[in-house]
């Protein structure tokens, strides 16, 4: 008989939401030319196209591929290349902010049945949307257990019913990623579900944890795991770790079995941790490094929430400007090359990354050694303290919003884009031998390098030019403020390595991005606007509110 948590609704004070915390909300666009990577042995090529709004994928087999629609409710299965009309699942979602079909794992038996391991913020009146267009609560943020027969899923086993309605009014921080662990058990995690404030996210007078804030491990027949960590009574029983704002990706080391996470901070304090049982990630009194106190409330590791056998770790590695980190994978394959075997894979959804990183000789922390540059700066002190610290971990650019990462039955490194498509990286074709030939016709290889296509684009005839600078204030787009006649066209330039949008109004503020909204602008792309009535324009960036320009229309 499964464990079923069943949904609580707390009594928590509603938090209010911080005006930092929107950047993640904005996905990064494709590059015009497609993705390309650094290493130039390897290209990227498309395997498909046309997906909703992708959030997770896993290999049923060999170009056999499940894939999450965030929006749908579908899981569409990818066979040779080719999206299949039928979905395998279709389900009612809730689909505000980051609500929706999130994650997917499967399980193969020694029996012969094959388990898919599925979770979704179920919509509260069995219509796709209706926490939006109707305002309908949803039923619950829920992991189900499939069973895959004949191109579809089968016979749902509910295993966890967890809290879905928010104390904030958004429907944000719902997680979602799952894995099979190396101890065959289902690991899953959730975010704080829109500002819970219990003791799981170490609130000490606040109500008992509810499931939310953690990753939560079971067994794939919905059972408690022996030897609870951090105790014995539900929902205690089901926390591996706890304290996490919010992750979209996890994944275990292959060489030592260990799990790591990717953490998304407010305003601040984007991190990667090794996540061991009993971890507590600090929110909501630490994110970043605990010394540096970027929360600003003084707060330390005494002050935690701690349950049996928890503790604190500080972060592996921390983004002060948050870039919106998303998917993790380790390369448990050579197929890209001995160098990148076991290394660790991570994107973001902001810039459309795909970072690299290698672990130490002990697997236990990120090497500041990093063979793509001999920049080994950015780890030293393991903060990203200005986004062009990030280059030298850059392995790849210009996918779009990455939502995950996989390694396929072929041992390459598959890339899932919000933006509908995937992607996956091989070698070149000058450097693969004829039996790692892909022959695959419904595979296009989209390196910019290799069809010559620049990279650098075109503006408008006559434009007014506006450099964007980075994180500068008031001079983060020169020239500010910029002056124009009525009818004349402005074209803003990311001149910075990391996305920025030129949104109109004040952050926070209810007309922001009512006259103009970029979206985001990825590195060396540009953003073109006519201004055809006369008036003064105040804008910023959605991401880095602190970035403000003005426009002055004659």
């Amino acid at each position: 008989m499964s464990v079923l948590l069943v949904s609580m609704i707390t009594s928590s004070s509603l938090v209010g939401i911080s005006k930092f915390t929107y950047g993640a909300y904005v996905k990064a666009p494709q590059a015009p030319n497609g993705p390309t990577v650094e290493d130039d042995r390897l290209k990227v090529e498309k395997v498909v196209d046309g997906l909703n709004a992708p959030t997770s994928m896993a290999f049923l087999g060999p170009n056999d591929i499940l894939v999450t629609e965030k929006e749908t409710g579908k899981v569409m299965r990818v066979l040779d290349g080719q999206l299949q009309d039928e979905p395998a699942l279709d389900v009612n979602v809730a689909t505000s902010i980051e609500r929706g079909l999130l994650g997917i794992a499967i399980s193969k038996q020694t029996d012969g049945k094959i388990y898919v391991f599925t979770s979704y913020t179920e919509s509260g009146n069995n219509e796709d949307g209706s926490d939006v267009t109707g305002k309908i609560d949803p039923a619950g943020n829920r992991l189900y257990r499939y069973e895959y027969v004949n191109g579809h899923l089968e016979n749902p086993v509910l295993l966890l019913d967890l809290p879905a309605i928010p104390d904030n009014g958004r429907g944000e921080h719902n997680g979602g990623k799952i894995r099979i662990g190396p101890d065959n058990n289902i690991y899953y995690v959730i975010g704080e579900v829109g500002g819970h404030r219990t003791q799981a996210q170490n609130t000490a007078n606040g109500p008992e944890p509810n499931g939310l804030g953690g990753v939560l491990r079971i067994t794939q027949d919905g059972q408690i795991v022996d030897d609870p960590i951090f105790g014995d009574s539900l929902p205690l029983s089901l926390y591996y770790a706890m304290g996490i704002r919010n992750s979209f990706g996890i994944d275990f080391d292959p060489v030592t079995g260990n799990l790591w996470d990717t953490e998304n901070g407010p305003f601040t304090g984007d991190e990667i941790n090794l996540v061991y049982p009993g971890f507590n990630s600090g929110w909501a009194l630490i994110q970043g490094p605990s010394y540096d106190d970027l929360l600003g409330n003084g707060a330390g590791p005494d002050e935690l929430v701690m349950f049996g056998k928890s503790s604190y770790s500080e972060p592996k590695l921390t983004w002060i400007t948050p870039i919106g980190i998303t998917a993790l994978k380790f390369m448990n394959s050579d197929k890209m090359g001995k160098e990148y075997q076991n290394d660790m894979f991570v994107g973001d959804i902001n810039n459309g990354l795909l970072y690299r990183f290698i672990l130490n000789n002990a697997r236990d922390d990120l090497s500041a050694t990093n063979t793509n540059s001999t920049d080994t700066n950015p780890l030293s002190d393991k903060e990203i303290n200005d986004p062009r610290e990030n280059q030298p971990l850059v392995f790849g650019q210009g996918f779009g919003g990455i939502t995950d990462i996989e390694v396929g039955p072929d041992g390459y490194l598959y890339v899932l884009s919000y933006t509908g498509t995937l992607f996956k990286i091989v070698p070149s074709t000058n450097n693969m031998t004829a039996d790692e030939s892909l022959g695959n016709n419904s595979q296009e290889n989209i390196s910019a390098q290799e069809n010559g296509d620049d990279q650098n684009p075109t503006p408008p005839n006559g434009s007014n030019s506006v450099i964007i600078m980075g994180l500068k204030g008031d001079k983060s787009y020169s020239p500010n403020p910029i002056t124009v006649e009525r009818g004349q066209t402005i074209t803003w330039y990311n001149g910075d390595t990391i996305s920025h949008t030129v949104t109109s109004g004040h952050d926070n503020e209810g007309d922001s991005g009512q006259a103009f909204d970029s979206k985001a602008i990825i590195p060396n792309q540009y953003y073109s606007l006519t201004f055809d009535n006369s008036g003064t324009y105040p804008y910023y960036c959605f991401y880095h509110p602190s970035m403000v320009g003005e426009i002055i229309v004659n």
